[in-house]
């Protein structure tokens, strides 16, 4: 912008030069001092014009400039007026964010009525299977399948909804989970889904969905595993998700659990003439009120914590600078079926498992017993003549693991069972050691954030099958059945190499 005096000079000089009578001025005499007289007049009131402009101009731009300037002012208290009471709903704790002890993501209510937290589960696995599908009759399935298998799977996707509602003992969760094995582009389930009382004095009652007292392997959490998958003797004999009520008490070294409600889910075996073929039990983990077949079912759990807290047994491993702790558990299960009557079905079971878990700080060793009887609605033939209407199954796990550097765990797994079902194969399968289950596994996890991060978790195992593989084969854990010809009692074993990469969120 020109000063006030360029200005002034521009404004003379112009009015100077575009007069007519200035050229005139030079020639003409007397005329020439009037001209100059008069011309002198018209720049003098120009220059009180110009000074007058400059004066309006000045004071209308220091207005302008404080107006602008009170206008800023108010925005800015407006801006930290409003800053200051969202402090003061935070301080009054109304809060959203993530936090590692508010269980991630979550959402609060100012009153303190209300919190929802969300989390999330992600597991993406690559497996390799190689089995015996020899030239004999097979126990299950078709001889047709390929020995070798490979490929990826979205082995878990799991949201989970939890929090309180009224206040902080009225607590519940919803999880819904996509598993593999879709079908019509849609697999997606529900695994836990109650609503839970804190009534006092360690007292806790549950109703929906969930699982069963039963199982510490099950139990922990499938984010918080040893190996890539649990055991499959855990898997023959857990009892899983289930519809019913629960109570709970505990203190700072026992803790009981009681569940009663409709059938509770277990992978067994459902006996026929000449085989045995996997299956389950009916369940009553999302079904409506008449699909489970069961006139009752109860399980029931008692632990003593000897040494540690609660919490760190919701992890199957032990992470250096942990502290020492054991915990030993044992529980039961029972229900009786309403079933056709057919003979081969199971009418009845009940089951019994043992549990001990020990936390090193660094290290860790977890081992479980188990037995079940189950009871057929009819008698059916047996191997060497006579009938049966009863199978004692039973099983053990044992696993354990060593953190070799701070985020590095090798582990290994040895795993027995047996299913009694040979005694009902009665045909040409009879020769087959179908029942049977002994398998090691040896694997490594990996933290690639660390273990104070523990959100990421790559694990790598590699399982061998000493027994062929038919009713505790389990396609969750990537063991397929195996075909061993007639009148074999060996095979040349079945093993499965399995990748599993982890995300929690």
């Amino acid at each position: 912008m020109q000063s006030p005096s360029t200005f002034r000079l521009f404004i003379a000089s112009s009015a100077l030069f575009l007069s007519p009578h200035a050229f005139s001025a030079v020639e003409g005499g007397s005329d020439s001092q009037r001209q100059l007289v008069e011309l002198k007049a018209q720049n003098d009131a120009l220059a009180a014009k110009v000074e007058r402009l400059e004066a309006i101009a000045s004071q209308g731009g220091n207005w302008l400039t404080e107006a602008r300037a009170a206008e800023i002012r108010g925005i800015v208290q407006d801006v930290l007026a409003d800053s200051s009471s969202r402090e003061s709903l935070q301080a009054s704790g109304a809060t959203a964010g993530w936090a590692k002890d508010q269980g991630g993501f979550f959402l609060a209510s100012a009153a303190g009525d209300f919190k929802l937290n969300i989390r999330g589960q992600l597991q993406v696995r690559w497996a390799f299977d190689h089995r015996d599908t020899g030239g004999g009759p097979g126990a299950s399935g078709t001889n047709t399948a390929p020995e070798d298998n490979w490929g990826f799977e979205l082995r878990r996707l799991k949201l989970t909804f939890s929090g309180f509602v009224v206040d902080p003992s009225w607590t519940f969760e919803v999880q819904p989970v996509w598993a593999r094995n879709a079908t019509s582009g849609s697999n997606g389930s529900l695994d836990n889904a109650f609503i839970q009382k804190d009534i006092g004095s360690g007292v806790l009652f549950r109703v929906g969905q969930f699982k069963a007292p039963f199982s510490q392997e099950e139990l922990v959490s499938s984010s918080t595993q040893l190996a890539v998958e649990r055991s499959l003797v855990t898997s023959f004999f857990t009892t899983k998700y289930d519809q019913g009520m629960q109570l709970e008490w505990s203190n700072d070294a026992f803790r009981l659990r009681a569940y009663y409600g409709d059938g509770l889910q277990a992978n067994g075996v459902n006996v026929a003439t000449n085989a045995a073929a996997n299956g389950a039990y009916p369940q009553s983990a999302n079904s409506g009120f008449n699909v489970a077949e069961t006139n009752f079912a109860f399980a029931g759990r008692a632990e003593y914590m000897g040494a540690g807290k609660w919490k760190q047994f919701g992890d199957l491993n032990s992470y250096r600078g942990d502290a020492f702790g054991w915990l030993v558990g044992a529980a039961v299960m029972g229900q009786n079926l309403r079933n056709s009557g057919v003979a081969t079905n199971a009418n009845n079971m009940f089951g019994a498992t043992a549990d001990l878990t020990m936390h090193f700080g660094g290290a860790t060793f977890f081992a479980a017993g188990y037995y079940r009887n189950v009871g057929l609605s009819g008698q059916v033939a047996v191997q060497g003549g006579g009938t049966s209407d009863t199978m004692h199954q039973w099983g053990a796990v044992f696993q354990g693991g060593y953190f070799v550097t701070d985020d590095v765990e090798p582990f290994a797994r040895w795993e027995v069972g047996n299913s009694d079902s040979n005694q009902f194969r009665t045909g040409n399968a009879a020769d087959g050691n179908y029942e049977q289950l002994n398998m090691l596994t040896v694997g490594a996890n990996w933290f690639p954030a660390g273990v104070a991060n523990k959100n990421l978790k790559l694990t790598t195992d590699l399982g061998y099958a000493f027994s062929p593989l038919v009713d505790f084969a389990n396609a969750g854990a990537n063991t397929l059945v195996d075909f061993t010809p007639a009148n074999e009692t060996t095979n040349d074993g079945q093993w499965v190499l399995r990748t599993q990469f982890q995300l929690l969120f």
